[in-house]
């Protein structure tokens, strides 16, 4: 049914269309709500608990004397700051268009994916430039790059990480990679050797996939296969990942549906405007160009996790810690 000119009118049907979407995102690559987790709020804008690192390891006194209290803790909690700005797209289905195609194309499906693909690919680029930034978090280099075979020990230079990651109290439980980085990485001698021990069917298949790579390397592997089109609109696409092949990250990342004082990498603050969905969809007509609109939008704000004082300055940067960019991997 057409909408009335102007109305706009929540489409409930088309996003459940946006849910599958939502879903299937990691397969298509799309890995940002799998590193920066959701985190629903009921505020555009507040402050939020940061609990400093240090109080999660102090040795407190715990035996209670007859008569006497209980020993308390000194902690206090500190305070970051989340601001949700809406993104969206929009996507027109002209009359004479839909009329014509009717029969072979389901148009308001075709316009909420593309939509949602839009949308999808901002929120990604937004996390990717947070999480590959080597300024954000702890870093160092790898004993030999990836893309030498013979020469190259990934499970080495991970377990480095992990172990600076363990003197801040800090578990990395993922490694984002991009696609390149996964091929580079089936190619080592070493990784082939170890995986073929550990899986002797794989030395006649030849095929190393990602589960057998988890095993070796003993972490949970996000890949970010997701591409952008890197060349001028007027001319023909070019199309490039849009996470780093440079870098390689290992991350702590926050359960889903965890509280915000959990240690993480990044989280998403989520707030559309009290709706439960990941993503709003509407449509609305525009008679002026005879067309039904179709919406998909959400309102959100991808944050590092830190805290500040009254002026502003760093107290607590919980994020640096949770992230260790490995470099020179290429």
């Amino acid at each position: 049914m057409i909408p009335e000119n102007g109305t706009e009118r929540l489409r409930p049907d088309l996003g459940v269309l946006v849910h599958e979407a939502m879903s299937n995102a990691p397969s298509m690559g799309f890995i940002a709500s799998k590193v920066a987790p959701y985190y629903p709020v009921a505020a555009q804008s507040a402050d939020f608990p940061v609990l400093p690192a240090k109080y999660l390891f102090n040795v407190e006194k715990v035996e209670r004397a007859h008569g006497a209290a209980y020993q308390r803790s000194s902690g206090k909690f500190e305070a970051g700051h989340y601001s949700c700005r809406e993104r969206g797209h929009e996507h027109p289905l002209d009359d004479r268009f839909r009329a014509i195609y009717k029969s072979q194309i389901d148009m308001e499906k075709g316009a909420t994916d593309l939509c949602t693909n839009t949308v999808l690919r901002a929120f990604e680029i937004e996390v990717a430039t947070k999480l590959s930034n080597p300024d954000n978090f702890l870093t160092g280099a790898a004993t030999a790059k990836w893309t030498v075979p013979a020469d190259a020990d990934p499970k080495k230079d991970i377990d480095t990480a992990r172990t600076a990651g363990r003197k801040k109290g800090v578990f990395y439980n993922k490694l984002i990679i991009t696609w390149q980085t996964y091929l580079d990485l089936t190619r080592c001698t070493k990784v082939k050797d170890a995986v073929n021990y550990l899986f002797p069917d794989t030395r006649k298949t030849g095929s190393i996939g990602l589960q057998h790579l988890e095993a070796y390397l003993d972490i949970e592997i996000e890949l970010a296969g997701s591409l952008k089109n890197g060349a001028n609109r007027a001319k023909n696409p070019e199309l490039e990942d849009i996470w780093s092949d440079a870098v390689a990250v290992l991350a702590c990342v926050a359960p889903q549906g965890s509280e915000i004082y959990e240690p993480s990498i990044a989280r998403t603050f989520k707030w559309n405007e009290g709706a439960s969905e990941d993503f709003i969809v509407e449509d609305y007509y525009d008679p002026a160009v005879r067309s039904t609109i179709i919406r998909v939008r959400h309102d959100i704000d991808v944050r590092l996790l830190k805290s500040y004082d009254d002026n502003g300055n760093v107290l607590s940067d919980i994020s640096r810690n949770c992230g260790y960019v490995l470099t020179a991997i290429r």
